[in-house]
């Protein structure tokens, strides 16, 4: 029986060894992907096309894994969102901020049409969208602020401007935030305009519309005398209507940062590094320069740069 034994334990271990020559046997154990340091920063792939890899706690490898990104952005909003109605297509320089924040997910070789689902919003549904876990993030002109910080996570600043006013362009009565007194004033429902008006323009009275065409269409038809919010939203405004013009000078900071819901681990510091590597590499002047620059006149290589004629 000893032998019989010996002979079993023998040709067992024969098989083994040529199954594995063969490569019939059993892999190895299915591993990980590689992953980032702790806090989830990206690691760098090779080739630079590849898709990153990223910590497995962390939200940017969750939306990995899931092939999609929910990104929430306004379709009336130029110069930094729109869609256009023939084509399907967005454009602006929030939608192309939202798409480099996509490449950094799934990698520059990536379909974008593939990747990134566009979730429509105003300034209204903009943090419900992400409470009710409706979109990954929000990347349509945010204004960070103590009491949305109450309710959700921001990147920082990705873009810095103030607010002004929009009025027709034979109005001379109201040339600065003053003059709005008593005055019928159009802004965004949801947004900071509206409490920026009622603080330097208490006696102002509010028209709280969706958007801000529509408060152009009321400037137009007479029901109200002035628009106002920030003024790069203002510049977009006066493209679509020459016969306006931007007075006065800013009466609120308004810094622009990504909105994401709490609790996306690693999110926050991923995005902020995104903002850098696209200062630091020029593509953010590049963004400004194609989006901005045609409204404004001017050209910028930073949020906080001071800018200067184009």
């Amino acid at each position: 029986m000893r032998t019989i034994a010996i002979r079993i334990t023998a040709l067992t271990a024969a098989f083994a060894m040529l199954a594995s020559a063969c490569g019939g046997g059993a892999g190895p154990a299915p591993q990980p992907s590689p992953t980032t340091p702790a806090g989830g920063a990206t690691a760098s792939p090779s080739p630079a096309s590849a898709m990153p890899t990223f910590n497995i706690s962390t939200f940017m490898y969750g939306i990995q894994t899931k092939g999609k990104i929910r990104i929430a952005t306004q379709e009336d909003n130029p110069p930094f969102s729109r869609k256009d109605p023939t084509t399907n297509t967005w454009q602006g320089f929030d939608v192309d901020f939202a798409k480099e924040v996509a490449k950094a997910i799934f990698g520059d070789s990536a379909d974008l049409a593939k990747v990134i689902e566009w979730v429509p919003v105003t300034s209204a549904t903009r943090i419900p969208v992400l409470k009710e876990n409706k979109a990954d993030v929000v990347i349509k002109t945010f204004t960070v602020t103590d009491a949305r910080k109450l309710e959700i996570d921001f990147s920082t600043t990705y873009f810095f401007t103030g607010q002004r006013i929009l009025v027709k362009k034979d109005n001379t009565t109201i040339t600065k935030v003053a003059d709005l007194a008593e005055k019928t004033v159009c802004t965004q429902r949801g947004s900071t305009s509206e409490g920026n008006i009622t603080k330097a323009a208490p006696t102002a009275k509010l028209l709280q519309l969706d958007s801000y065409p529509a408060c152009l269409l009321a400037l137009q038809q007479g029901s109200s005398d002035a628009v106002s919010t920030d003024e790069t939203i203002l510049f977009g405004l006066v493209g679509q209507d020459p016969n306006t013009k931007i007075v006065g000078p800013y009466f609120s900071n308004e810094p622009y940062g990504i909105g994401i819901a709490k609790g996306k681990t690693g999110m926050d510091v991923f995005l902020n590094s995104i903002i850098v590597k696209m200062i630091e590499d020029g593509r953010w002047a590049s963004l400004y320069k194609t989006h901005i620059t045609p409204v404004s006149g001017d050209v910028k290589t930073s949020p906080h740069d001071r800018g200067k004629p184009a």
